[in-house]
């Protein structure tokens, strides 16, 4: 079984969190190929509904270290988990992606502060590496 952890920074307001929890999970999607079924389904007044295939949870972390920190863990003791971020930076830059690209291009991780982080893989080690962040309140 896969699991997603997205885990937000949680001084945010409900209506950023909510809104970043669907762009990452819209990259998710892009990055593991099998987050969601490739067939349709659908009700029986032809009604399409999401083919979403594992679980998906939202967990709250008490400051940008905490993610930062999270990135590191990842990256040397969770090296089969994949990961999207969403940094402060990003968010305020309203349709400007080319301004994005560039400013992540030429920064640091603690630069961008991260804010927002989904993980995908398997769900033990979601579960592992996600642990010490609380269910989104």
């Amino acid at each position: 079984m896969k699991r997603t952890a997205i885990v937000l920074e949680k001084n945010l307001n409900p209506w950023q969190k909510a809104n970043v929890s669907v762009i990452l999970m819209g990259q998710m999607a892009l990055l593991a190929d099998n987050l969601f079924d490739k067939q349709k389904i659908l009700d029986k007044d032809e009604n399409l509904h999401s083919a979403i295939m594992y679980s998906t949870v939202l967990l709250e972390a008490n400051s940008v270290t905490q993610i930062v920190n999270l990135v590191t863990n990842l990256k040397n003791e969770f090296k089969n988990l994949q990961y999207v971020l969403f940094s402060r930076k990003w968010q305020s830059l309203n349709n400007e992606f080319e301004t994005y690209r560039q400013i992540v291009s030429n920064s640091s991780l603690e630069e961008l502060e991260p804010v927002w982080i989904a993980v995908f893989g398997e769900d033990e080690e979601v579960r592992l590496a996600t642990k010490k962040f609380s269910l989104l309140k």
